[in-house]
């Protein structure tokens, strides 16, 4: 009885240690292809590679895949950390899209030189949507200042919506008036015409931005500068769709889509600017006539809510505006 419990214990143990070494086995295994992966950079996702009919939507990406460019962090004999010719760098869903903003904004600063439009314009105040606004517009381009990377402008407004609004008249001069612009109520207030700083609070009074950030050429910078801090803030979808149109102009829809609304930043959890941004490009000329931003629901399952949005309509490039279009003498003004 004693050697058949003895034998019962030696073929127990001799599992249990069978067992251990193929634990153990397997898990060097896995670590030592672990750490492979790690340091040659052979994690791969896939891309997806279907392309859609020109009338379908295509939803680029949700994410972000890995592939390997020509620059990494070595250690040299001392232990300092030093750059070499390769390091992992990520492609985006934004990328397509960045690429698309820059070749605009290039292409617009060398075509077109000024332009006449109605802007439509609706924008968040605080917590509350402002009534839509409808103005006629004349912007003329002037030198590039380089300290901001971008042109300056020339800007003359005539609001014609809301019916409290219309004929307000405001032109921003900066060489002429001194950086000051200029503007007047309609009806009894506007007897008298004011001159304002941009950035006053009076100025400012109904409005996201001041007039100085006004414009096509300052709505393509914004796309980029988005664009480029979301790229390094994590995933997003991108969708675009052609065939779209806006006051009867061919444009492509390009909607960026935020899943998460939070992102880590340093170690802390941030929010994103908006949930979704949708941008329609004039498929002729190569810019974004129309612009919309929403936040995210106030309830699960609920409607996005509008940010603000921007539309311009009647657009017409190149017409010839000159000084006279930008002083408030013009006899077609009427300013007091």
């Amino acid at each position: 009885m004693d050697r058949q419990r003895d034998r019962v214990r030696s073929s127990r143990l001799g599992l249990l240690l069978a067992g251990f070494t193929l634990f153990l086995s397997t898990t060097l295994f896995l670590g030592w292809r672990w750490w492979k992966q790690a340091t040659t950079g052979d994690v791969v996702t896939s891309i997806p590679s279907d392309t859609p009919s020109s009338h379908q939507t295509q939803i680029i990406h949700s994410g972000r895949d890995t592939i390997v460019s020509p620059i990494v962090a070595d250690v040299d004999n001392a232990g300092h950390q030093t750059l070499s010719n390769e390091r992992p760098v990520e492609n985006h869903a934004l990328d397509e899209v960045l690429e698309l903003a820059r070749t605009a904004l290039a292409r617009h600063r060398e075509k077109h030189h000024d332009y006449t439009a109605n802007l439509i314009k609706t924008e968040r105040i605080g917590k509350n949507l402002a009534p839509t606004t409808k103005m006629s517009m004349k912007l003329r381009y002037r030198e590039l200042i380089p300290e901001r990377n971008l042109r300056g402008v020339d800007v003359y407004f005539r609001f014609l919506e809301p019916k409290a609004q219309a004929g307000r008249e405001v032109i921003y001069a900066p060489n002429k008036y001194n950086g000051m612009l200029k503007a007047h109520e309609s009806g009894l207030l506007g007897l008298l015409t004011v001159e304002l700083s941009p950035n006053s609070q009076l100025a400012m009074r109904g409005n996201r931005y001041p007039i100085t950030e006004v414009g096509i050429e300052k709505l393509i910078i914004k796309l980029v500068e988005k664009g480029e801090r979301d790229r390094l803030r994590g995933e997003c979808e991108v969708r675009r769709s052609v065939d779209q149109q806006v006051e009867g102009r061919p444009c492509e829809l390009i909607e960026v889509i935020h899943p998460e609304r939070r992102f880590m930043q340093n170690g802390r959890a941030e929010d994103h600017e908006f949930y979704k941004a949708k941008i329609w490009f004039d498929q002729d000329e190569l810019v974004p006539i129309k612009y919309a931003s929403y936040l995210w629901p106030r309830e699960e399952g609920g409607d996005p809510l509008l940010e603000e949005e921007y539309t311009y309509s009647e657009l017409q490039f190149n017409v010839g505006l000159s000084d006279l279009d930008f002083d408030i003498e013009n006899p077609d003004y009427r300013f007091p």
